[in-house]
C-alpha cells in the first residue's frame, strides 16, 4: 500500500514538473498564439484535464502530439489524484472515528445492554476485571452516557439491544458477559426476553444477567437458557415490607451491597468437608463463611470439566450422569446461605466470604 502511493505522488510530480516544461516549450514552438509562460500553462491545464474550451490550440504538428502526450498522461494524472484524495480523507475519517466505536479488536469482553447512570465503585468492579473491554449497547450517545464513555475509556454500540445486528456490532458471539438492564418502559420485560432467546442464538456459551420486574418472566427466561435473573422489583417489596416489621433492614442489605469486603470465592479447599470446619478454618483467617453456591460453573465449563474428569479420574459413572443433566440443562446454581455445621460443601462450588 505504501508502496503503491509513492509510486503514485512521484508520477504526479514527474507530470507537474512536465506540464511546466511544454507550457514554456509551447511559447517557443508557436510564440504567435502562446505570447508567454501563462498562456502555455493555461492550454496545458485546460489540455491535461480534457476540458478543452478551445480559445488556445495547438496548429504545428509537434504542438499537436505535445498535446497528445498531456492528454494520455493528464488522464492517468487525474486519476492518481482523484484516488489519493480520496485515500486521504477515508484515513482522517477512520483517525478522527473516538476511541469507544473502535469495537473490531474486542474478545472475552463484557457487553452491557441498556444504560444506567452507573455508580463509580460498579465501574471500578467491572475495569478490574475487563479493563476498557466493555461494550454499552444505547439507542442514543445521551450527554451522560458520553461522559462515562470517554472518562472510562469504555466502548459503544448504537442501537436497540433486541436487535440481532447491533448485537453482532458489539461483538456479541466473541463476549464472556452479557448485562441486560430493564430499562422500565413499554413491555420492557418481553424486550429483555427476546434480547436473551437472540443472544443464545448467537453465542451459546456466553453467561447472560438479565434484570426484569415480573416475577412471571422468570421460568420463560430459565427455558431460554438465561444464566442469572434479577428481580428489581422483588428486591424493593422485600425492602419495603422488613423496614416495617425489622426498622433498619433497609439500611443492613445496602451496606451490604456495598460493602467492598463480601466475596464469591471459586478455589478453595473446603469441597468434600463439613461446613462446621470451613467455618472454623475461615474465622482463623480472619473471613466469616456465611454460605455456599452449588454448582458454581456454566454449562460450557461443567462439560469440559466433567468431560476432563471421566478421561482422566475415575467415578466416570457419576460423572456422566452429570454430564447428561448438563447438556439437558437441569444442574443449576444454588445458593445455600448458613447451612448446619455437617452440611458437606459439594464438589463444583463457590463460598461465601466477608473479610474482617
Amino acid at each position: 500500500m505504501k508502496k503503491g502511493l509513492t509510486v503514485a505522488n512521484a508520477y504526479l510530480l514527474f507530470y507537474f514538473l512536465l506540464v511546466v516544461a511544454i507550457s514554456e516549450a509551447m511559447v517557443w514552438l508557436e510564440p504567435r498564439y502562446y505570447h508567454d509562460f501563462f498562456d502555455g500553462f493555461w492550454w496545458a491545464i485546460v489540455t491535461a484535464t480534457t476540458v478543452g474550451y478551445g480559445d488556445m490550440v495547438p496548429h504545428t504538428e509537434t504542438g499537436k502530439i505535445i498535446a497528445m502526450v498531456i492528454i494520455i498522461g493528464g488522464v492517468v494524472a487525474v486519476s492518481l489524484f482523484t484516488a489519493q484524495m480520496a485515500s486521504y480523507l477515508v484515513a482522517m475519517k477512520i483517525q478522527a472515528k473516538k476511541g469507544y466505536e473502535m469495537l473490531e479488536e474486542l474478545d472475552r469482553h463484557l457487553v452491557i445492554c441498556g444504560f444506567k447512570t452507573p455508580r463509580i465503585e460498579v465501574l471500578e468492579g467491572f475495569k478490574k476485571r475487563y479493563g476498557t473491554n466493555i461494550v454499552i449497547v444505547y439507542p442514543e450517545l445521551v450527554p451522560e452516557l458520553e461522559r462515562v464513555l470517554n472518562e472510562h475509556g469504555l466502548k459503544f454500540a448504537k442501537g436497540e439491544y433486541n436487535d440481532e445486528a447491533v448485537l453482532k456490532e458489539a461483538r456479541i458471539e466473541k463476549a464472556e458477559k452479557v448485562m441486560i438492564l430493564n430499562m422500565h418502559d413499554e413491555y420492557a420485560d418481553a424486550k429483555v426476553l427476546e434480547t436473551v432467546i437472540v443472544i443464545r442464538s448467537l453465542n451459546r456459551d456466553v453467561y447472560i444477567i438479565a434484570e426484569i420486574n415480573d416475577p412471571k418472566y422468570e421460568n420463560y427466561l430459565i427455558k431460554s437458557k438465561c444464566d442469572e435473573i434479577i428481580m428489581s422489583e422483588e428486591y424493593n417489596r422485600f425492602l419495603l415490607s422488613k423496614s416495617i416489621t425489622e426498622p433498619g433492614m433497609s439500611k443492613v442489605i445496602r451496606n451490604l451491597l456495598r460493602t467492598q469486603n463480601f466475596h464469591i470465592v471459586t478455589r478453595h479447599p473446603f469441597v468434600g468437608k463439613t461446613y462446621g470446619e470451613a467455618f472454623k478454618t475461615s474465622m482463623e483467617k480472619n473471613e466469616i463463611l456465611l454460605g455456599v453456591v452449588t454448582n458454581y460453573v456454566t454449562g460450557a465449563q461443567l462439560k469440559k470439566i466433567l468431560l476432563t474428569k471421566m478421561r482422566f479420574g475415575g467415578e466416570s459413572e457419576k460423572y456422566k450422569k452429570l454430564l447428561t443433566k448438563a447438556k439437558r440443562g437441569e444442574i443449576e446454581m444454588d445458593v445455600v446461605i448458613n447451612p448446619s455445621d455437617d452440611y458437606v460443601i459439594p464438589e463444583f462450588s463457590a463460598i461465601i466470604i466477608m473479610e474482617r
